[in-house]
């Protein structure tokens, strides 16, 4: 089997942000074909089929190819420069998921070489988890237009996202990204008793009335099973600026020091419980529209993800892991998206959960070989 270590290093070294994961693609698009595995490109995605045995069931394999930005502050050694340090290895994506998406590579590797495949077994490696899960309902719309859905009488799945080993997450919560606008009037600086209407502040203003409204709303949608709720206030905002491209650069430039901005634009992260989900939206667009605030999607919405405990995916990975914890994120993952198909499916990877987008991300890599023989175990016990 190809060395672990080696293949995230690899993996790591190429620059994959979501929304520019071809290169990635081609690379692991290679690395089957040099072992005779065949891959397929589903819309941005990359798909590897295995033929079970038993083709009336089938086991998926979710992994993403995406990582967030580097962000702004100096890595030890660089982003796309993995360094083996101690027990650990450091780059972007080393957790989040480059170790997850390494052991998924490695297993489809070792059981296609074995020849003994019990069931279907689906390995996808998805765009765009980062930024709206698209990848992933891509996959999963096209997975039900071309009839698997309907042909597997049980599909079960886990998603290789970063969970130590020592966790297994059987849901996580919903997310909206949503752009906020407010309009106000503009006007010099130095007289601003003559202003009206003052577009941050008026945003500023909606913001906090935003926040009081979420502490009644996680009240009322706190089920015992999920972190109520949360809003995640002004996670950007731009007023008084203009973009400005030279060549292949854009910067933003204040467009006017001394003047009020007439437009104020912020989004808004929104984490959701199954049952909020279904009306946050129009509840957040109904206080805009009293308020004067335009209220949209920045970004497609994501569902929460849930698998009932007494599913025998569950039960299966708790009797192969039995140290391992059942939790449920407040976090947002790609599950929800395989679970309006009727897919069981888990949270279980290697990697840290509590480096996902750090600056000098880490994994202890010594975790990937466990995973591979972990979802190696969950498969056959799943598929007898």
């Amino acid at each position: 089997m190809t060395n672990h270590e080696e293949l995230l290093k690899n993996l790591i070294e190429i620059k994959s942000y979501s929304g520019e994961e071809a290169l990635l693609r081609g690379f692991i698009a290679r690395w089957f074909e040099q072992r005779n595995i065949a891959s397929f490109a589903q819309e941005d995605n990359l798909v590897v089929w295995l033929e079970g045995k038993d083709t009336t069931r089938a086991f998926i394999f979710n992994s993403h190819m995406d990582t967030v930005s580097s962000g702004s502050q100096p890595w030890e050694y660089g982003p796309w420069n993995p360094q083996k340090v101690e027990d650990k290895i450091i780059g972007l994506g080393a957790s989040d998921m480059k170790g997850g998406l390494a052991a998924s590579m490695l297993l489809a590797e070792e059981t296609a070489a074995s020849g003994e495949i019990p069931v279907d077994m689906w390995f996808t490696y998805v765009v765009h988890e980062e930024t709206d899960g698209s990848g992933t309902k891509s996959f999963a719309d096209w997975f039900e237009k071309e009839g698997y859905v309907q042909q597997y009488d049980e599909t079960a799945a886990i998603f290789t996202e970063p969970t130590s080993l020592k966790e297994l997450e059987h849901g996580h919560r919903g997310n909206l990204f949503l752009r906020m606008t407010t309009e106000g009037d503009s006007g010099h600086a130095s007289r601003p008793h003559l202003l009206k209407t003052h577009s941050v502040r008026q945003m500023i203003g909606f913001a906090d009335l935003l926040q009081n409204k979420f502490i009644e709303w996680s009240e009322e949608f706190t089920d015992g099973k999920f972190e109520p709720p949360t809003i995640g206030e002004i996670t950007s905002i731009q007023a008084g600026v203009a973009n400005k491209k030279e060549g292949d650069h854009e910067t933003i430039e204040v467009e006017s020091p001394n003047k009020f901005p007439s437009t104020c634009i912020a989004t808004f992260d929104i984490r959701t419980t199954p049952d909020f989900h279904e009306v946050a939206f129009e509840r957040i667009k109904k206080l805009g529209k009293e308020s004067g605030v335009k209220v949209e999607f920045a970004f497609p919405p994501a569902p929460a993800g849930y698998t009932d405990p007494n599913e025998k995916i569950i039960k299966i990975a708790r009797e192969i892991v039995p140290d391992a914890e059942l939790t449920v994120s407040e976090g947002s993952a790609d599950l929800g998206f395989l679970r309006v198909l009727g897919v069981k499916g888990v949270i279980l990877g290697p990697g840290e959960k509590n480096q996902a987008h750090k600056t000098n991300e880490y994994c202890y890599p010594d975790q990937i070989l466990q995973a591979v023989d972990i979802y190696e175990q969950i498969v056959k016990a799943w598929a007898k």
